[in-house]
């Protein structure tokens, strides 16, 4: 009796540790599966199933849209990431990329709680959604859609002009051969010829004695063409023999670098465009920059050779001189920046004083390469467009402490093919061109100074 007694004891203390163990076993799993579930990397977050807690608020600013948040007060933060498409965003728990949905930016300071978007998707309509990294999940805001501000013309107006003081410039249409003159400032239409005579043209718009004329060139088949602004009357007809490189009206002058052998530099009347001097000159591409002053400094910058021209009032050369500085490539004539004591060319942007000495350039980078540059109204900042590996923007640089050339802003530009980038006192304008379902059209885009 004692025996079962003693084995009945044992059983009963047995069955009762197991369930014990059981039970701390259960808890030990439970844990390790909690612990294994809030393992995840700060790099993959885990998705979130709550509702959107952040708001974004969309603020037009000329042609960016500023989108301000909420300062996400959390512990664990990553990133903020802003998405944009053309389309509403779906709800995910976490951030989904694809052919329609891009990244915007991905901002690691928590505290940096707006950004200004700039309109690289040319769509009426841009919609956008913001998400918050934060520990091992997503937060993010419901979707917001805005109508952008992008005046547009129809036309594939990708070669432009333009002059100080006035608000309208001269475009040419690539695909109708039409010659206008549009107001940039509310993208409309004042005049528009048709014209047969340009096939890719360079333009420049001049103002001289109280007249304003538009003088048009292709590189080949070399011609140079004079018309009358606003009449858009062509007054002036001029060809040459090989290919013309560079042509920049000044005052009473027109200067000419061409290939002609002997008399490769030329400088003409104004009014009629006769010959008024002419020199050897340097071959190969070029592009000219010219310097006021009691004479005029003329400089022809080559990519093998350059040349300095002094000119007296009459336009006769007085002095000509070798130049040691060289371009890396050049570019086209309308697309360099003439200041009263900088100029500015080629691919890097490279900076050069009266006497033809660089200074500088505005890209260090074998990747970056310049497409148009222009000069503030006070001559202080470079304001240009870039090319880096397909991305293209306009940026801003500080130019007071040469040779130190300080980037002071940036925008991404759509992907469009630029006519012309107008810098005035506070907005600057940029004009680019492209097809939109097989419509051409040209877009007037506005930034901040």
């Amino acid at each position: 009796m004692k025996w079962f007694t003693s084995m009945t004891l044992k059983s009963s203390i047995s069955h009762h540790s197991m369930k014990i163990w059981n039970i701390q076993f259960a808890r030990l799993l439970t844990i390790a599966i909690v612990v294994l579930l809030s393992s995840c990397t700060l790099d993959d977050p885990a998705p979130t199933d709550q509702s959107p807690p952040l708001t974004l608020t969309p603020e037009q600013n000329l042609s960016l849209t500023k989108l301000s948040w909420d300062h996400v007060n959390v512990t664990g933060f990553k990133e903020y990431i802003l998405l944009q498409s053309s389309n509403s965003i779906p709800d995910n728990p976490t951030p989904v990329v694809n052919q329609d949905v891009t990244v915007v930016i991905r901002i690691k300071d928590v505290n940096e709680t707006s950004f200004s978007v700039s309109p690289n998707l040319i769509t009426p309509t841009v919609c956008y959604k913001l998400y918050c990294s934060v520990d091992d999940r997503f937060l993010y805001s419901p979707t917001i859609c805005v109508q952008q501000n992008i005046d547009y013309v129809p036309g594939f107006f990708d070669s432009g002009c333009h002059a100080p003081g006035i608000d309208e410039m001269v475009l040419f249409d690539r695909t109708t051969d039409d010659l206008a003159t549009i107001n940039y400032k509310t993208a409309s239409i004042s005049k528009s010829i048709s014209d047969f005579g340009f096939s890719f043209p360079s333009l420049e718009m001049s103002v001289w004695n109280g007249t304003t004329d538009v003088f048009g060139f292709d590189q080949s088949p070399a011609s140079l063409r004079k018309f009358n602004y606003p009449s858009l009357t062509n007054t002036h007809n001029i060809g040459f023999s090989q290919v013309l490189w560079a042509v920049k009206p000044y005052h009473e002058f027109v200067f000419v670098a061409t290939e002609e052998f002997g008399q490769s530099f030329k400088v003409l009347g104004r009014n009629n465009l006769t010959l008024i001097d002419q020199k050897i000159g340097i071959s190969n591409n070029q592009n000219i920059a010219v310097f006021p002053g009691d004479s005029l400094v003329v400089i022809t910058f080559g990519v093998s050779s350059s040349k300095r021209y002094t000119i007296n009032a009459a336009g006769k050369v007085i002095i000509e001189e070798d130049l040691s500085t060289r371009l890396s490539q050049a570019n086209l004539q309308n697309t360099c920046a003439q200041g009263t004591e900088l100029f500015i060319a080629d691919v890097f942007g490279s900076i050069f004083n009266r006497n033809g000495e660089k200074l500088g350039a505005l890209s260090t980078s074998q990747n970056v390469f310049i497409q148009m540059i222009r000069l503030s109204p006070d001559e202080k900042k470079a304001i240009f467009l870039s090319n880096e590996n397909g991305m293209q923007r306009l940026q801003i640089a500080d130019l007071s402490n040469l040779p130190i050339v300080t980037l002071l802003q940036s925008f991404d530009l759509p992907s469009l093919n630029y006519a012309d980038v107008i810098p005035e006192e506070e907005i600057i304008y940029v004009v680019g061109t492209s097809f939109n379902s097989s419509q051409a059209q040209t877009y007037f885009l506005k930034y901040p100074m």
